[in-house]
Formats: C-alpha cells, structure tokens, sequence
C-alpha cells in the first residue's frame, strides 16, 4: 500500500524584474521552462521552478498586478537590439517568444524558508572567470544555455551557480560562487575558448563564444551566508 505522497515545499525567490523572468525561462530556441500564476495577497506572483534542495524547490518569481497569459520576450542577438519582455493578449507579432502563463493552485505545496534548506554547501571560487568557464565547461554539450545568479551582498556583487563542478557535487547541494569588483555589465556572461576569455554583453549572437544567462535577484539567496 503506498503511503502519502511527500509535500513538496517552495521557497520563493525574488528576481530583479520581468526580463530576468523571461531569460531564466527561454531556452532560447523554440521552448521554454513553464511560467506559472498564482494568486497573493498584493495581486498575483509569476513564477518558474527552478533548482531542486532535498523536499524544496526554489521558485524564482516577480509580482504583478493583474492576471496576466501571455508575454513576449525579444532576446538581442545583435548589438542594435534590447532585451525586451512585456505582456500581451494574444499571440502574433515578430517577437521572438510568446510565453504562456498557467494558472496553478499553490495549495498543494507548502511555503519554506531559509531554515528548510539542510546542508547546501557554498564554495568559493577565485573569479568570475572561474566561475564562469565552470559552468560552460559542465554544461558542454547540453541542449540549454545555463544560468548562473547574480545579486549584492555585503556591498559586493555576486555571481554564482549550482553544480558548476559536477565532480564536486555528487548527491550534494553545492553553490559555487565568486566576488566581482563591479557589476557585471550585461545580461549574459560569454567565454571563447580559443582566447580563454571572459567578459560580459547584452546580446547573445556571436557563434564563436559560449554564453551563460545572468539572472539578477533582488536580494541574496536567504541561504547564502559567507564569513566576512
């Protein structure tokens, strides 16, 4: 006989704006993570699931003030274009993404907190190119783009990612993360091997480099804490 099904709980993470929404969702080729909808107290939260720690997810979202069902998202590939997400009532056009919005019913999931998060472990990396070559480096050969995160703390910027080091990571929740000295200038962090190169763009269109989304948050992952 099978026993309850396990709740699964969410803790919810808030992003910088409606564009990080979109670029963490857009695989930017014909698909997309599912955007979903539901109901808060000050209006309504868009959300996507995103990383899975032990019974948690984390859920990255921003708030809106109305029910909303579609978005279009325009990512740059040249550096004449922005980035550009806003919502729309029906589908058609020249944007680049038509995004759908599903309604969903949260109360089958229990809310966490930073307190549910057990044993994520945080390792340093020396810079933001070490950061970066990582995660291209263990996302070789995948279908995605992957993504790192970027946010401030302590005064300082921030840019990190899960499981950059498979190697390293095992059965563990492991965030790798590095300081930067500035902000990174830019949506997207891009490496070319054949330079070993790391720096920072708006768009995302030159076939000799590998590119990583940066997705900002407004504020640190509640489990983020480094000695000072």
């Amino acid at each position: 006989m099978k026993g309850k099904p396990k709740k699964r709980k969410m803790l919810y993470i808030k992003l910088g704006s409606l564009d990080d929404l979109c670029r963490y969702a857009c695989n930017f080729d014909y698909t997309s993570a599912t955007i979903m909808c539901m109901k808060v107290p000050s209006g309504y939260r868009l959300f996507a699931v995103g990383e899975e720690l032990g019974d948690t997810y984390l859920s990255y979202y921003i708030n809106a003030a109305r029910k909303e069902s579609l978005i279009s998202y325009t990512y740059p590939s040249s550096p004449f274009q922005r980035e550009d997400s806003h919502f729309i009532e029906k589908m058609g056009g020249a944007q680049n993404h038509c995004m759908s919005i599903i309604s969903i019913d949260s109360a089958r999931f229990g809310r966490a907190d930073a307190n549910d998060i057990k044993g994520t472990m945080l390792i340093g990396l020396s810079s933001p190119h070490d950061i970066v070559s990582a995660i291209v480096k263990s996302a070789a050969g995948g279908s995605t783009i992957p993504c790192m995160y970027s946010f401030d703390y302590g005064g300082r910027r921030v840019l990190c990612a899960f499981d950059a080091i498979p190697e390293l990571s095992g059965d563990d929740n492991i965030l790798f993360y590095s300081f930067m000295e500035k902000s990174a200038d830019g949506s997207f962090a891009r490496y070319k091997y054949a330079e070993n190169k790391v720096d920072f763009t708006d768009y995302m269109g030159e076939h000799s480099y590998m590119y990583v989304k940066i997705i900002n948050l407004a504020e640190p992952f509640p489990f983020f804490k480094v000695p000072d």
